[in-house]
Order: structure tokens, then C-alpha cells, then sequence
């Protein structure tokens, strides 16, 4: 880890974020600092600085967990026998003893994203003997994020211990959706609507309009990360029911599992409407999205998560003026889309009861669906949620 940035001001509080991820392009980071950006400074921790171009910014680098040799495997297995999990998580996973060699903070509020930023601000915390205030900005519900058999038996019970460790020192906390908020109140036993509801909206996008059906071809667009849990396939073998002269595909996304991505390369090549294009930066993505007719986001499962899942996308389907096709799992944004009449929810995950949900949409009705996009994009972007997040630090400030 090493100092990138200084800060600009030292007549306004600090705000230090803390989040696993790659600042750069973390949706989520970015907007924390537009909310709060004319108030206050700012420290980052991440795996990038959030503007690698700019200096405004003190920013703290940590390296993303590395894999383990076999005789660390078998002592970290060891330290979680005996249940600590600390020495058998935090420690690397965290880069969390570079942080405590470097003069960071002390900062008037921290910004903690995910369980592990949140367990990252209590050490700091604890460590330096800060008086700082933590805002706990959870995302989605932790202890459910996966469901495979490691995850079950090496990684929930870490998270679960972390959390309950950092309960007394969670000043404010935020989820991205109602089901989500009612969860983690449950978890930590906190009274009811104390945990505030903060969507993945981006910003506003005034000056784009819905564009018209080109040709009577319907464009049909998703994008985001290329992972195996997400069954990107199934919308590949969804084309096998559309006519290839009215409907065309086309994935824009980040290789975050490049033998996955490679595989749905290889799968689509049998298909000549569906199409690759390289991902664009956040700011870019509403607009180049655009162009196209029909926002598909299908998420098979039904773990808590999924059923909860409110993602970026959604959102950036809407502030692009498309309309949206979805799968049967998310209740969050099955009431989104049919409150706002944006598109249609299908049935099941079956290719062909994919196809056939976009096939009940007429050229009239993606039109009205677009326009409805238009019509409450205003309301559904990020404006919001920027004054509820200035809102949450200026209380914690004081």
C-alpha cells in the first residue's frame, strides 16, 4: 500500500471510505463522493483511487486477497477450527496490517461499504482510538451472498462473526432495498425502519429520449459483469426462439471470469444477432445503451439475494429510456418495473419462456415502455439518494 493523494482543504470534516473493490469503477464509492463533495474531504481505501487522474484525493492502496500456498491453507484451516477469525481471515484478505503501518486518518466520519469495509472501520477504529462516527453502507445482505458448500462452511460463519463483532459500533447503516433493510434489522436486532433504503440509481440523465425502433429490428441490450453464477447463457440459448430478422442480442460486458466470458463467446458464435461490444466507463453507460430498445437482465436463482436484487442495471436501463424484460426471481424489481409499467416480468427461466415474454411485447408497447422509462427517470435516478447520503453524514458529523 502505498500514499497517492493529498486532500484539498483542512477547514472541512473527513469523510474516510473504505471498500474492497476498484474505486475507479465502483458505482456505488463514486456516488457517496458526489453527495458529499462540497463539504467535505476525503481519505479512500480500495483497490484503486477513485480518480486515478486527479490528486484531490488521499488515497490508500490494499492488494486484493491473494491465493494461498498449501501450508497457509493448512494453517488458516487450523486458526478456523478453532474459531479465530481473525488471523485466519482478516489479516490478508484485508492487506489489513499495511493500513495500520500508514498514518491514515483520523477522520470525522468513515464510510464503510460491504461486511469486510464495515470490519476494516471497527479495527481502525479500535486501533487508532478514533472518536469517528461509521455509516455502514451494507449493499446487499451479506451472510446470503453465495450458496455453495465452502461458502456455507469457510466464509458465512467469518461473516457472520464479523458483523455481530461490529453491531455496538454502527452508527447509521443503509441496504439498497425494503426486503434487505427488514433482514438486516432482524439480524442485528435493531428497530424497525432504522435502517434507511439507498438504491444502485445513477445519476439523472436529462438530455437522452427514447429512440425509435430501427427498421422494425428489436435491439435487445444486457450488460455488467461476465460471472458463471449469473447463467449468461440462458439468454444465448433465449434466441433460439426470436426470429433472427426482428431480433438481435448483444452483450456488453466486463470479463470479470475470462473462461466464462470466453465460453459465451464460443456459445453465441452459432448465432448471427448476437453480438459483443466493449464495455464502456460508468459515466458512459446510460448513453450507449441508448441505442437500443430492450434492457434483459436474468438472474436465476432463488436465494435471498436474488430475490432482493435491485442491481445497477436496472437502473441504467431506465435512465437509458429502454424498455426491460426481467426474470421471475426479483420481487424488488418486479415492483419497479410493474408500478411503473416499464416492461414485463417472465413466467420462468426457460429459454423459451424468455423468448416468448419478449414476444408479447408489440413495437407500440416497447414504444410506451420506453416512454414511461422517459417519463420517470427523474424520480427513479440517483438525486435522491445523493441528499439522503449527505443527510446521513452531515448527522453523523455534526
Amino acid at each position: 500500500m502505498q500514499f497517492l493523494q493529498t486532500r484539498s482543504s483542512k477547514d472541512m470534516k473527513t469523510v474516510l471510505i473504505i471498500s474492497y473493490s476498484f474505486l475507479h469503477r465502483d458505482p456505488r464509492v463514486l456516488r457517496q463522493i458526489q453527495a458529499l463533495k462540497s463539504q467535505y474531504d476525503f481519505i479512500t481505501i480500495g483497490y484503486t483511487p477513485p480518480f486515478p487522474d486527479h490528486t484531490e484525493i488521499e488515497h490508500y492502496l490494499v492488494k486484493p486477497g491473494q491465493k494461498s500456498t498449501l501450508p497457509e491453507k493448512v494453517k488458516r484451516l487450523v486458526q478456523f477450527m478453532r474459531k479465530d477469525y481473525f488471523s485466519y481471515y482478516y489479516r490478508k484478505a484485508l492487506d489489513f496490517e499495511n493500513i495500520l503501518k500508514n498514518s491514515v486518518g483520523p477522520p470525522d466520519v468513515i464510510i464503510a461499504n460491504d461486511w469486510d469495509g464495515l470490519y476494516s472501520a471497527v479495527l481502525l477504529k479500535i486501533a487508532k482510538k478514533w472518536q469517528a462516527k461509521i455509516y455502514f453502507d451494507a449493499h446487499e445482505y451479506a451472510p446470503d451472498e453465495f450458496s455453495g458448500l465452502r461458502w456455507r462452511l469457510l466464509i458465512r460463519p467469518v461473516i457472520i462473526y464479523a458483523l455481530k463483532e461490529c453491531r455496538k459500533y454502527i452508527d447509521a447503516m443503509s441496504t439498497v432495498c425494503d426486503g434487505i433493510a427488514r433482514k438486516y434489522e432482524k439480524f442485528f436486532d435493531f428497530s424497525s425502519g432504522s435502517v434507511s433504503v439507498i438504491t444502485n440509481a445513477p445519476a439523472y440523465q436529462e438530455i437522452l429520449r427514447p429512440t425509435v425502433l430501427h427498421n422494425d429490428k428489436i435491439r435487445l441490450i444486457h450488460h455488467g459483469g461476465a460471472t458463471k453464477e449469473r447463467k449468461l447463457e440462458l439468454m444465448i440459448k433465449m434466441m433460439r426462439y426470436l426470429d433472427p430478422m426482428r431480433y438481435e442480442l448483444t452483450f456488453m460486458l466486463v470479463p470479470s471470469q475470462k473462461k466464462y466470458y470466453d465460453y459465451l463467446v464460443n456459445t453465441a458464435r452459432q448465432f448471427k444477432n448476437i453480438h459483443f461490444i466493449e464495455p464502456v466507463e460508468t459515466a458512459r453507460i446510460a448513453e450507449t445503451l441508448n441505442t437500443y430498445d430492450i434492457g434483459v437482465f436474468i438472474y436465476k436463482g432463488y436465494e435471498f439475494n436474488k430475490i432482493h436484487t435491485l442491481p445497477n442495471k436496472l437502473f441504467e436501463f431506465i435512465q437509458a429510456r429502454l424498455a426491460i424484460v426481467i426474470g421471475p426471481s426479483s420481487v424488488e424489481m418486479a415492483k419497479i418495473v410493474n408500478r411503473y409499467h416499464l416492461g414485463v416480468c417472465s413466467g420462468n427461466f426457460s429459454p423459451k419462456a424468455l423468448a416468448k415474454c419478449i414476444m408479447t411485447l408489440s413495437p407500440n408497447e416497447i414504444m410506451n415502455c420506453k416512454n414511461n422509462a422517459d417519463k420517470y427517470a427523474r424520480e427513479l435516478s440517483a438525486e435522491n439518494n445523493l441528499i439522503k447520503i449527505k443527510n446521513i453524514i452531515d448527522d453523523l458529523a455534526g
